[in-house]
């Protein structure tokens, strides 16, 4: 079975496109059979909905390497247990069997992951000689066993020049004391609440505070920090991870239920911190909801991250052609400086479904802030402004037309 299979899941990225155009770029030029694409992730394997990705044009290839969202549809869909489906796995061999597929590159982060341990099982148990290989994909960074994930850089430099940009509003409207409150992802992992960190603000301004799903909330001790800053400038800024929780481990928004803000969702946080400050306090405060904005934010992607997004495709296809499988292609930071890093690769048993937190010991709780260490960490991950085509003033994101099966 000598052609191969390319699919991605979960949230997608700003940078996911320059992924699978790489990916193409790279098996074509290895010249070894074709290599499909599946839409919607792993739903379109089970539902045989390919398209013929080395067929696609050349000037279609290179506009999807400069389109966020991918251009080819993402999911939710996961490989269950062999034990509670036995059936979706025998459909997802029918049609690699079908497609006579031997290689399958699954980009994605912890779950997708999981997916792809479990299509390593599936060749052992229906005999199939398959690879399968994973391209790490979140704008969370809480990928173990890679230095960060493709999508992060461009993710944080977004909400870091938005909060900057922000900031210089609110401090130019704050005749009295205000809250500003920018709310990011991050049901279990704060890595966006970091932008705060890397975000220059006015020097009359204390810096941003920022709250931690890593980090128990507590809410007097937040009250004080907020009133505090008001002693430097009327203007106050807040990052609020989506996933902040109290210390019976409950998240913040779902215990501030409100049926007028939708609290019972996650998403609800950044309100839930605001209603807390206006009735403590008397304050005025905004709240921001960047939701996919921070996944699709292309425009000022991060040149690392692109750069990154496509090395990973490139390692893949080299570690197929090795016959490896069962791994994840890794992003490793070299020691020495300044910032330098290669691909690598670490098997997917060690990874799938598990979460990378934002480390303790890079949070400073008495301030609300990070250390040196973590500043140090972020900051190249947002270096460099790629090249981007513009059309009539905006972004030129063409719909991207796939061949089909």
């Amino acid at each position: 079975m000598r052609n191969a299979l390319y699919f991605q899941s979960g949230g997608v990225t700003a940078v996911i496109g320059a992924t699978a155009a790489a990916l193409i770029a790279a098996h074509k030029a290895q010249g070894s059979g074709r290599l499909f694409a599946a839409e919607h992730g792993l739903a379109g394997v089970v539902e045989s909905r390919l398209f013929d990705a080395t067929a696609l044009p050349e000037a279609m290839r290179l506009a999807l390497s400069h389109i966020p969202g991918g251009g080819l549809g993402s999911g939710r869909t996961l490989l269950q247990a062999f034990d509670d489906n036995p059936g979706q796995w025998a459909r997802v061999r029918d049609v690699l069997v079908a497609h006579q597929i031997g290689t399958i590159y699954v980009n994605g982060g912890n779950g997708s992951m999981d997916t792809a341990a479990k299509l390593v099982e599936l060749g052992q148990r229906l005999e199939l000689p398959l690879q399968v290989i994973g391209l790490p994909k979140t704008i969370d960074n809480d990928l173990e066993g890679t230095d960060t994930s493709p999508g992060f850089g461009s993710a944080l430099k977004y909400l870091a020049v938005s909060l900057m940009e922000a900031a210089r509003d609110h401090c130019a409207m704050a005749t009295k004391p205000s809250v500003f409150i920018l709310e990011v992802m991050g049901r279990h992992t704060g890595w966006l609440a970091s932008c705060g960190a890397i975000a220059r603000l006015p020097e009359q301004m204390v810096a941003p505070l920022m709250l931690f799903p890593e980090v128990v909330f507590e809410p007097d001790r937040f009250i004080e920090a907020v009133q505090h800053s008001f002693s430097r400038h009327n203007a106050c800024v807040c990052v609020v991870s989506e996933g902040i929780r109290t210390a019976d481990g409950r998240f913040y928004a779902q215990q501030n239920a409100s049926g007028r803000y939708g609290y019972e969702q996650l998403g609800g946080a950044g309100f839930a911190v605001a209603e807390l400050l206006r009735h403590t306090l008397s304050v005025k405060v905004h709240v921001a909801v960047p939701d996919y904005l921070q996944r699709a934010a292309r425009h000022v992607a991060s040149a690392t991250d692109v750069a990154q997004a496509e090395a990973v495709a490139f390692h893949a296809v080299q570690l197929a052609a090795q016959g490896i499988s069962g791994v994840m292609v890794n992003i490793v930071r070299d020691s020495n400086a300044p910032y330098a890093w290669h691909c690598g690769a670490i098997p997917l048993a060690d990874i799938a479904n598990r979460e990378r937190a934002f480390p303790q010991g890079w949070i400073n709780q008495q301030t609300y802030g990070v250390t040196e260490e973590a500043v140090s960490y972020l900051k190249p991950l947002i270096q460099g402004e790629p090249s981007q085509p513009w059309r009539d003033g905006l972004p030129d994101y063409p719909w991207v037309q796939w061949p089909k099966v």
